[in-house]
C-alpha cells in the first residue's frame, strides 16, 4: 500500500527487552500485572522483576540509544524456563510462542516436529477448500487429526536460525513453530496479506526493507495472535488493518479462515512421511470436481 507506514523501519538486531514489551502487552489488554501474576499462579515480585527490567521504557515511543534504535534485550530480569509455562496459559498464548517473544530455546516438550518438509502446501489448500468446498476442508482437518502420533528425538534445539534477535526473526520463528516457511501463499491465503513475493515478505524479516502494518497484520492472522497482542510483544507500534480479498488478490470474497490457523498447530507435530500424505490428500480434495 503506497504511503504505509513501517511497523518496523530499524535494524535487524534492535529489540526492546523482554519486561517492555510484556509490560506493553498488559497496557495494550488493559490488565494489570496482579491480575497476571494470580492468573499464571505466580507470587506478584516474581513477574514484578521480568517487568522492571524494561521500565526504562515506560513512555512506551521514544527509543533510548543515541543511534535511533530501540534497546537491545541483554539479559536483566529474563523470565526462567518455569515462568513462561505459567504465563503462556494465563496470557492465553500457545507457551512455545512465548518462549520465541523471550528470546529462549523452546524446550523439546513444547517444540514442533523436526522435520525437512513444511505444512504450508497443506494449509493453504485448507483456506482455499474453506470458501469453496467446506465440507472437503473439514474432511481434510479429520484426515491431519488422524495420523498417528510418532515422537521423533530432536538432534537440534529449536529455533536454529541465524536471524539474530529482532522483531522480524521472532516472526520468521512463530512460522516455524507451526513447522511453516515464510511464504506469500500463506499469508495471503491465511493471513489476507498483500500479494507480494515470497522475497519481499524474507526481507521484511530480515531487516532489509521496512516491516509495514499490512505484513504485521499478515504475520499476525496467519499464527492467530490479534495484531495488538503481535505488536506489544515485538515492541512495535501497528493499527490492525481489515481483511479484503481484493487487497489479497484472492480469487474469492473470503473472510479470515481461522480454521486454517488452528489446522496448522494441529499440523506441527507431523513427520515428513505424513506431511508428504497429507499434501498429497489436499490436492486430491482440491482436484476433486464431485467434493
Amino acid at each position: 500500500m503506497d504511503g504505509e507506514r513501517p511497523a518496523y523501519p530499524g535494524r535487524v538486531n534492535a529489540l526492546l527487552p523482554f519486561g517492555a514489551r510484556l509490560a506493553r502487552l498488559l497496557e495494550h489488554r488493559a490488565m494489570s500485572a496482579t491480575a497476571l501474576a494470580q492468573a499464571a499462579g505466580i507470587p506478584a515480585g516474581r513477574l514484578d522483576a521480568v517487568l522492571a527490567s524494561g521500565q526504562h521504557d515506560k513512555a512506551g515511543a521514544q527509543p533510548d540509544k543515541a543511534d535511533g534504535q530501540p534497546q537491545l534485550d541483554e539479559g536483566g530480569g529474563q523470565p526462567d524456563d518455569d515462568l513462561l509455562r505459567r504465563l503462556g496459559p494465563a496470557l492465553g498464548l500457545h507457551t512455545s510462542d512465548l518462549f520465541l517473544f523471550a528470546g529462549r530455546t523452546v524446550p523439546d516438550d513444547l517444540a514442533p516436529a523436526q522435520v525437512r518438509r513444511r505444512v504450508n502446501g497443506v494449509v493453504t489448500t485448507h483456506a482455499k477448500l474453506v470458501h469453496t468446498k467446506p465440507a472437503a476442508a473439514a474432511r481434510l482437518r479429520r484426515f491431519v487429526d488422524e495420523l498417528p502420533v510418532r515422537p521423533v528425538r530432536r538432534t537440534e534445539p529449536f529455533p536454529s536460525d541465524r536471524l539474530g534477535t529482532s522483531p522480524g526473526g521472532i516472526l520468521w520463528r512463530l512460522l516455524a513453530n507451526r513447522n511453516m516457511r515464510v511464504k506469500a501463499g500463506a499469508l495471503m491465503f491465511v493471513g489476507g496479506g498483500p500479494y507480494l513475493s515470497d522475497s519481499t515478505y524474507v526481507m521484511a524479516c530480515w531487516g532489509r526493507i521496512p516491516l509495514k502494518e499490512s505484513y504485521l497484520n499478515a504475520f499476525a492472522r496467519t499464527v492467530g495472535i490479534p495484531v495488538g497482542d503481535l505488536a506489544a510483544l515485538l515492541g512495535l507500534r501497528a493499527a490492525e488493518t481489515p481483511w479484503s480479498a481484493d487487497f489479497s488478490m484472492l480469487p474469492w470474497n473470503v473472510s479470515w479462515p481461522s480454521a486454517s490457523v488452528e489446522l496448522a498447530w494441529a499440523a506441527r507435530r507431523l513427520d515428513d512421511d505424513q506431511i508428504r500424505e497429507a499434501v498429497r490428500y489436499a490436492v486430491a480434495l482440491d482436484s476433486d470436481t464431485s467434493a
